[in-house]
């Protein structure tokens, strides 16, 4: 039985270049964190941009930095290590999280869509139907259904049983590339690809 993964990621990449690639994702990690950051504590501090667009938009900002950190720091780790192994856990803990980020940032945006539909063809009604109270609701039903799905997923990809190869070909614990290494319970294949359609 699997007990670690070993994630090949870049270690395919010519060894002289690793420390350019890590520098350059560095840079745009340290760039996304900063940009985001930016947002929220503009939009927390200016009291004019305390409306439901703003605030959406800084929880946005919200998952998109939770997302990063869930990703980010491991691989960049792993750039410039020889030891690349992740524990079982680790890896379900790294797609729990990546999933339940990724799929509160969609939420987010489909909310954020609703908002500029109600603005727009609602003007009159605006102020009723998004209320503070109603905004604080969606956002709080972005990030428990952004939970459940990736809990969901989670659960399902890691019930499988893994027996032969513990090589990811990829940066991260993706779901794709551990399908591959499952070995039987083609139903968990089938219902995972359904949920991640849907």
């Amino acid at each position: 039985m699997v007990s670690e993964f070993i994630l090949v990621g870049f270690s395919t990449f010519p060894q002289h270049l690793l420390p350019a690639f890590f520098l350059l994702y560095l840079l745009m990690y340290l760039f996304t964190l900063l940009g985001n950051l930016i947002i929220m504590a503009t939009v927390w501090s200016e009291r004019g941009l305390h409306t439901p667009m703003y605030l959406f938009l800084c929880a946005l900002s919200t998952s998109e930095i939770l997302f990063t950190v869930a990703v980010t720091p491991r691989m960049l780790v792993d750039m410039l290590s020889s030891h690349r192994t992740i524990t079982f856990v680790a890896c379900a803990s790294q797609m729990f999280f990546s999933f339940t980020f990724g799929f509160t940032h969609s939420f987010l945006l489909m909310i954020m869509g609703y908002d500029r539909y109600v603005a727009i063809c609602h003007p009159l009604r605006y102020n009723v139907l998004m209320s503070t109270h109603t905004c604080a609701r969606l956002v709080s039903w972005t990030w428990a259904g952004g939970s459940v799905m990736g809990m969901m997923v989670t659960l399902i990809v890691f019930h499988l049983t893994f027996c032969g190869s513990n090589v990811i070909h990829h940066f991260l614990c993706h779901v794709f590339s551990l399908l591959k290494l499952a070995c039987g319970n083609e139903n968990s294949s089938v219902t995972l690809g359904v949920i991640l359609v849907c």
